[in-house]
């Protein structure tokens, strides 16, 4: 099995602004602006209980420079509830130009496990308006998982099982750059076969947290069994030894690369992996 650390979220567009984290330890990432997809913010059922309108939150956090009016890239999509559906659904995450190639070159497949990562800071409710916790930390954090079922070039969806799911998927709507795909979701966890195949992390948990106390977001602290020394293969963009360095028996410091959305680990060299990804959906 391989492990593939995605970035996704609203981080490197709109201006930059993080997902909440709310009082209650709850966290929502915050999808990325998207003109060609159909869907908008205010399409969004948030959290899928109803309690914060995501078209208010976008707006607060971004101080205006995204609204409910604006198309957002839904992509990976998670949730059945994430929106209001009248198609069949199957949990979806989509990929296309270098971030494809690179998943291709790892060969990257059924069976193989996407932990999605993005931006979060945690938020309050003051004076009517959402905003940030004065000197609250960046960090990225890690908000959901999908499991691959099957991989299908968005030219082929017509002829696939996944036809219905896709409809207003953002990667069938517009023109992508080099091999665009689709990555379907597996029905249940293999690590956990009482789990779906693909969701969100509720709840914030120090061990899903990646990035280093008292740091800028980018610094890891990870597992002292991602160290790549004496491995027969590295974190894809983390191969070189100078990006990690030891803090204590049971961590490493990383300094996660700026370049790449998806990261790849291959677990058939690290078999601790797995029990540390079982150790991420403690309730």
């Amino acid at each position: 099995m391989k492990l593939i650390l995605s970035r996704k979220g609203i981080d490197s567009s709109a201006g930059g602004f993080a997902s909440p984290i709310f009082s209650d330890g709850s966290m929502l990432s915050i999808a990325i602006p998207d003109k060609r997809s159909p869907i908008r913010y205010r399409d969004l059922n948030s959290a899928c209980d109803g309690r914060v309108q995501m078209s208010t939150l976008v707006k607060h956090l971004s101080n205006g420079r995204v609204t409910g009016k604006d198309a957002v890239h839904l992509d990976p999509d998670l949730m059945a509830c994430s929106v209001d559906r009248n198609e069949s659904y199957q949990p979806l995450f989509g990929q296309c130009g270098a971030a494809q190639s690179h998943l291709e070159s790892h060969s990257v497949g059924r069976g193989d496990l996407f932990l999605f990562f993005g931006w979060f800071r945690e938020v309050e409710f003051y004076k009517k308006r959402w905003r940030y916790v004065s000197g609250a930390p960046d960090r990225h954090v890690l908000y959901g998982w999908l499991q691959i079922n099957q991989v299908v070039a968005v030219e082929k969806i017509n002829c696939s099982s996944i036809q219905k799911s896709a409809v207003n998927h953002p990667h069938c709507h517009g023109e992508f750059s080099g091999t665009n795909s689709i990555y379907s979701a597996a029905k249940t966890l293999s690590l956990k076969k009482s789990l779906p195949g693909a969701g969100v992390f509720n709840k914030y948990l120090p061990q899903r947290c990646l990035s280093a106390e008292n740091c800028s977001r980018s610094i890891w602290h990870v597992p002292a069994w991602m160290h790549p020394q004496g491995r027969d293969s590295a974190l894809s963009y983390h191969s070189d030894p100078r990006r990690w360095s030891h803090y204590d028996e049971t961590k490493v410091q990383l300094r996660s690369a700026a370049r790449g959305q998806e990261f790849v680990l291959n677990l058939d060299h690290y078999p601790e992996g797995k029990m540390w990804v079982k150790d991420l959906f403690a309730p």
